[in-house]
């Protein structure tokens, strides 16, 4: 039986190297002084290269940015005000790791003029993201960890924004101490009553413990 032509395959090295052309140019010339010509030539390949994977600027740019910051799992450890720490501190470290703050803050900016490109980033950059911390939301409501008066964007704001303000307009980190501090605040803010006892400082997704050893 016939088969249907097959297209070349996308190779991975020039999808990293466009992505990084794409990623610098966004820092040093902002959205609107990125071109197709110019991530073309920085990333060493022609423009058709760009067009036949990314038809359009918009096209590229959400794609970077989305690859740039992956979707973070739900830890669902059964603590939503965990969750939503574990979930926080995430974001923050691969926004640094990635260093795309200014990058993502620079398009966000952008975006206010543009509704093609809020309509872009709203789909497939923040909507999976945000989502994965509304999941945590009702889940921590319904079981009454977080208080049921608050809307779940309110939460959402509260939880990521004061981590991710500094990053983005200011580039500096956090440090642990004032991350937790910061945490702290917060779940006192969005915690049920009896649900606002602090828990220990996030570092990261949290880890299986080994089963202790049988005494001998």
């Amino acid at each position: 039986m016939a088969t249907g032509r097959r297209g070349r395959p996308r190779s991975t090295a020039v999808d990293w190297a466009v992505e990084q052309a794409t990623l610098d140019l966004l820092a040093s010339a902002g959205y609107h002084g990125l071109t197709i010509e110019a991530v073309a030539a920085r990333a060493g390949v022609g423009r058709p290269t760009v067009y036949r994977r990314w038809p359009t600027k918009d096209d590229l740019v959400v794609d970077v940015l989305s690859r740039a910051v992956p979707v973070m799992a739900d830890p669902d450890t059964g603590d939503a005000l965990r969750d939503l720490e574990v979930l926080a501190a995430g974001v923050l470290e691969r926004l640094v790791a990635a260093g795309v703050g200014p990058v993502v803050l620079a398009v966000l900016g952008a975006a206010i003029d543009r509704p093609e490109l809020a309509s872009r980033l709203a789909e497939r950059y923040l909507s999976p993201r945000l989502g994965v911390l509304s999941e945590v939301i009702t889940r921590g409501v319904r079981a009454g960890q977080i208080r049921d008066d608050l809307d779940v964007e309110v939460v959402r704001d509260l939880v990521l924004g004061p981590l991710v303000y500094r990053v983005l307009l200011t580039g500096r980190v956090w440090n642990r101490e004032e991350r937790t501090a910061a945490m702290a605040a917060v779940r006192l803010a969005i915690a049920a009553p009896g649900a606002a006892a602090p828990a220990p400082p996030v570092t990261g997704p949290p880890r299986r413990r080994r089963p202790a050893s049988s005494p001998s």
